[in-house]
Order: C-alpha cells, then structure tokens, then sequence
C-alpha cells in the first residue's frame, strides 16, 4: 500500500469514529435498582418506556404495587418501610414478570425470575456477609446411574482446608423449583453459618446442597403419591449423593454426625430420607413441610408401634411452619400425629408464610442444635 492510500485509509477510520462514539452517548443513561435507603424504604426503578402498565410483587408488601411512569421512560415505586430481612420481587410489566435488570442478586428457580433486595438493621443481620472467618462454596458434579450428570454445591467450614480433621455433614435441601443454589444465594447458609461458627453458637459442619428435582414432578404432598417421589430422592441420596461426598470430603461416617432438613418440597424429602435411615441420620429437620399420617403408617408404621427405640435413635427431629404458610394446617397434623404416637421432637411455628425469609429463620435455629 502506498503512501496515499494508507493515509485515506487512516482518515476514514478517524472519521468513523464520531458515528460510533455518537451512538454510545444516543444510549440511555443506566439506572439504579433497587435503592435502600435508611429510613428502610426501597424505591425501585425500570426502564421500559414503551410498557402500558408496570407493577412490583415483593414479599414485605400485600398484593402487587403500581409504578409510576416518568417522562424519560422509567417506572417508579418507593415502598416500605419494611422489616430488615433479604427479600424476593418481580415487576410485571404487561403482565409478563420479569427480575430486576438492573439488580445482579436473581433467586435460582426453574419457573419464575426474580431479584432479591437487603434491607439492613441497626445491627447486621445473621445471614450478612460480616468480617469473620470464611468457608468456602464449591459448585461440584457428580454421576447418577438414574439421572446423569447433577449438580451439588457444597459449603465447607473455615479452617477445612488447612487441616486434616474431618467434620460432621449437614444434608440441606432445597423446595420445589428452586434448584442447588437456592439455600446457598437466597438461604444465605454460608454466611449464617460462617456467623454462627464466629459465635461459637454452631459446630462447623460441612453443608451439602442436593437439587431435589428428580425429574417425576412433584405429586400432591397430601397424597400417597408423593411417597414415590421422596423415595426416588432417598435412592439419590443413599445411592449416589452420600457416596460422591464421603469420597470426596473428610466428612465423619458416623449417623450422629450426620444431619438431613430442608425447605417445602425438600422438607418432604428430609423427612422421609432421614425416617427411612435411622442407620444413617440422627438429626432431621422439617421446614414448612410434613408428612401425612397415610405416608408415615405405611412406610414407617415401625417407629411409631416401637417409640421408645425410635427415641432413642433421635437426637434431633425438629417441625418449623409460619401460621400464615399454606401448608400450615397439614404440618400442624404431622406435629400432632407424632405426639399422639410419643415421637419425640421439637417444634417452633412463626408468623409468616412460605416464605424464604421463614426458611433462613428456621436454618438459623436448628444449625444451633446440629452435632450438640
């Protein structure tokens, strides 16, 4: 290329470059959402200017508020004050729900999309990132003859990976369309237990994080049938789970360092995997979740005929349900039934529905009881 054409040619890239750079500055400017502000009220912003109705679903507030849409295309809302806690929303725009675009905190789900806000207190809440020592959360897959590859994310506690002491394990599983990351971005569990460790309020534990979805969808829980969905989690669990982790982490073998629980649908499933291997789990937790009489008689009918031994072997079986949860009827007959056949537990009903800000509170209370 001669001297001239280099020269055209350097001269229509530099001429170029004010279309382009006009372009970027055409761009709307970004804008922020959600914004806390101290007096705990939250004003959520989204750009949508060619939307016809813009609302919000957030889990402090009663049924869906309207935004308001301003002259530069953005909808707006400030609501609360709300109570501090980590909370889920969603717009929906056009009838369509959407998560925040301008928020990175997003609830794993399989169904709906949506972003979290955290509202701070006076003092930081337990589920707060705060200077203590930290665990670490590793995303892992492991082979399943059934299912295939699956997903396992698994927290271990401060100090595990600079020593060769082995710790009791805590099976932890999440509800019904929420997948493996949902006790560990929406429950908050590391945090929490990373707090409660600081505290000396908790044994450091080892947390595995099961997804529960086991591909047969999810029966009635008042039926028989949800029986054979928590059964094909119980083979999961006893055939494949268990086994990758006793592999691969310096988890204790011993059934009193050994504890199962989970939230809904997962709270189903711990129960009927911790009651079907009392050989294997001393610890069980329920949170907003239960089994029916019918379940219990026919798959467990032994424990109950035989309460004293079933005692013996428990050193923890732990009921949680708010008053206000859809599921609180039926979990109070569980809590019941179990006293009418002297099955030793604990339980705790909260105000509150299905809720995952219950579900922390719950996880709080028991990691506090685990291995002790």
């Amino acid at each position: 290329m001669n001297a001239n054409l280099l020269f055209a040619a350097i001269a229509a890239c530099c001429f170029a470059l004010p279309s382009s750079a006009s372009a970027q500055r055409q761009r709307p400017p970004q804008i922020e959402s959600p914004i806390v502000h101290p007096d705990r009220t939250v004003t959520f912003n989204l750009r949508a200017p060619n939307a016809k109705n813009v609302e919000i679903s957030t889990q402090f507030t009663r049924g869906n508020q309207e935004l308001k849409l301003d002259t530069n295309g953005v909808w707006s809302v400030t609501l609360g004050p709300a109570e501090p806690n980590l909370y889920p929303y969603h717009f929906i725009v056009d009838g369509v729900s959407v998560a925040d675009p301008g928020n990175l905190e997003l609830f794993p789900n399989e169904r709906f999309k949506s972003s979290l806000v955290d509202i701070p207190g006076e003092t930081p809440s337990i589920h707060s990132a705060q200077n203590v020592p930290h665990g670490d959360v590793t995303y892992c897959y492991y082979h399943s003859p059934k299912l295939g590859i699956r997903p396992l994310i698994v927290y271990t506690p401060p100090g595990y990976r600079d020593s060769a002491e082995r710790y009791p394990v805590f099976y932890l599983v999440s509800g019904t369309t929420d997948t493996e990351e949902t006790w560990f971005k929406v429950g908050r569990v590391n945090f929490i237990l990373d707090n409660l460790i600081a505290q000396k309020k908790a044994v450091p534990m080892v947390v595995v994080m099961p997804y529960g979805n086991m591909r047969m969808g999810t029966p009635d829980p008042t039926t028989v049938q949800a029986a054979d969905m928590y059964k094909a989690f119980n083979d999961e669990l006893v055939g494949s789970i268990m086994p990758y982790v006793e592999t691969h982490y310096r988890v204790l073998p011993d059934r009193t360092k050994r504890a199962i629980a989970g939230f809904s649908r997962g709270g189903g499933q711990s129960l009927f995997a911790g009651f079907s291997n009392l050989d294997k789990f001393a610890w069980i937790g329920s949170y907003s979740a239960y089994l029916t009489p019918e379940v219990f008689n026919r798959y467990f009918g032994a424990l109950a005929e035989t309460p004293e031994a079933t005692n013996q072997r428990l050193k923890l079986l732990w009921l949680g349900v708010g008053s206000e949860d859809f599921l609180y009827r039926q979990a109070v007959t569980f809590d019941e039934f179990l006293k009418e056949k002297k099955i030793e537990h604990k339980s705790l009903v909260t105000g509150g529905g299905h809720t995952w800000m219950n579900a922390r509170h719950y996880l709080t209370e028991t990691l506090q009881l685990y291995f002790k």
